[in-house]
């Protein structure tokens, strides 16, 4: 119970600090709004002489766009400061605390990125609703999307920490991120829900883990419970696959420093 306990005091000191400056959000919040207006004018063009494609209507494709956005302007991007730890050495110091350095960086990671999600979901939802006048949410689609976003977010932490440990092999790893972002925007379902791709491309994302991040949980938010209980065991899976990936590599890359000599 210590143990956990001490995890619990990370993050609720980074939440009390994020809390202290929700005012470092409001450039976020202005990009966040441009982004939906902009491509508001790129739907409603799509949309032009039709009034549902896959299944999606205007409204609806639009506030799943918000949703994805939500998703992804939350994500705290702590990999870049794992990589810098990294390449100037300073990580033997942090391995020779009390405490488990992937939970450390988890603690911090989900703490600020549960704020950005919750604070981008209602300032979103208040764009949205301005742009298409409507409102073709469930409104249990708030309460199981969150759930679906907090564990598409424990399973970015995931991928985020392994592009942070490909600075033990490698001096810069921008490029990795970059490709994964990719992954998020395209097959993720980031800017179109993944029903609009062929039918070839969707069958190869069920074993892709990137829409159990972004798209799995904005559908989630638009239909509810349904959606949720339909792909949770599989985000369960494939966090549990990629958690223990973390741990072999972590583990392997902390004996390669031991080795060096730090």
């Amino acid at each position: 119970m210590e143990k956990i306990r001490k995890y619990f005091t990370f993050f609720k000191i980074t939440f009390i600090n994020d809390l202290a400056y929700v005012s470092n959000y409001i450039g976020q919040f202005f990009t966040f709004a441009l982004f939906m207006f902009v491509y508001s004018f790129v739907w409603r063009a799509i949309y032009s002489g039709k009034t549902v494609i896959e299944g999606y209507s205007f409204e609806m494709v639009m506030w799943y766009f918000m949703f994805t956005e939500t998703v992804m302007m939350s994500k705290y991007p702590f990999y870049s400061d794992m990589a810098e730890e990294i390449k100037s050495g300073d990580i033997a110091y942090s391995l020779n605390k009390p405490y488990s350095y992937i939970l450390f960086n988890f603690s911090k990671y989900i703490s600020t990125s549960v704020i950005r999600m919750f604070l981008n979901t209602v300032f979103g939802s208040f764009i949205i609703l301005i742009i298409t006048g409507s409102f073709p949410v469930k409104l249990s689609g708030f309460l199981f999307g969150f759930i679906s976003s907090f564990f598409g977010l424990v399973l970015n932490f995931f991928f985020f920490f392994l592009l942070g440990l490909t600075a033990f092999w490698f001096e810069d790893n921008s490029s990795f991120a970059f490709i994964y972002g990719k992954f998020l925007f395209t097959v993720g379902g980031l800017f179109m829900p993944v029903e609009f791709f062929p039918a070839f491309v969707r069958n190869i994302t069920d074993y892709m883990p990137f829409k159990y991040i972004i798209y799995v949980p904005a559908r989630s938010y638009i239909e509810g419970f349904g959606t949720f209980i339909g792909f949770f065991p599989v985000q369960l899976l494939n966090i549990l696959i990629y958690g223990i990936l973390v741990y072999i590599l972590y583990s392997f890359a902390v004996k390669r420093l031991n080795v060096n000599g730090g």
